[in-house]
């Protein structure tokens, strides 16, 4: 983490985020993920586990992020009675840090994972979970769209690459229901039988099944001595 007074001898070029006060730098970032590898006896953070690296994100989002008060909004609103932010982050903020730890995801092949990006921000765990459900034009909902799409590719790819994709099958019927007949996004692309088709299917049935019998006298015709 940068202060502003130092800017001048940082290489612009690897500014991941401009908060005012903080800039955010892909050098510290890296320096941080290198120090936490060496606190936690990480020898090899591409071969390390999954709960590793959510104990790396942590230690780095700590350490980027102490006071989360400038991750939050600075745009005012009018209530009628006073101007306020709601309290709530700045949305375009995380967008950006949320690709650069999809790329950090990517380049140490990790699972991409909501908790492990709230460590990374040092948000609460649970803050993405509530975005879910909020409209799908706010930017809050779009990341967390973007972090369960990112993560559902990370899925469909180690099981792709893994020789026994068993354990990453298993994550992927559990949160998605990749391989759950009526479940999933194909279930989604299903539509509902109406009344109204019902007795042409019927009509269809029973054309299928007479196409059957004639099919069966005709051979027992042919077999006939």
């Amino acid at each position: 983490m940068q202060d502003v007074k130092s800017v001048e001898n940082v290489d612009l070029a690897t500014l991941i985020v401009d908060l005012g006060t903080v800039q955010i730098y892909t050098s510290t970032v890296q320096d941080l993920i290198d120090q936490a590898c060496i606190e936690f006896h990480i020898d090899d953070l591409l071969k390390a586990g999954q709960r590793q690296w959510k104990a790396v994100m942590y230690y780095v989002g700590k350490r980027l992020f102490p006071d989360t008060k400038v991750l939050k909004d600075k745009r005012l609103y009018s209530t009628g009675v006073a101007m306020t932010n709601y309290n709530r982050y700045d949305y375009e903020v995380l967008d950006t840090l949320c690709n650069y730890y999809l790329s950090l995801s990517d380049r140490y092949s990790k699972l991409v994972s909501a908790v492990a990006f709230s460590h990374f921000c040092n948000i609460p765990t649970n803050t993405i979970d509530v975005w879910a459900s909020d409209e799908p034009s706010q930017g809050s909902f779009k990341i967390w769209q973007k972090l369960r799409q990112n993560r559902k590719d990370c899925i469909l790819d180690r099981a792709y690459d893994s020789n026994s994709p068993v354990g990453t099958m298993f994550v992927g019927n559990n949160e998605f229901g990749m391989n759950q007949p009526g479940i999933g996004d194909n279930a989604t692309q299903r539509r509902a039988i109406t009344a109204q088709e019902l007795p042409r299917l019927d009509e269809k049935k029973s054309q299928e099944l007479h196409a059957i019998d004639t099919q069966f006298v005709g051979v027992a015709a042919d077999n006939t001595v």
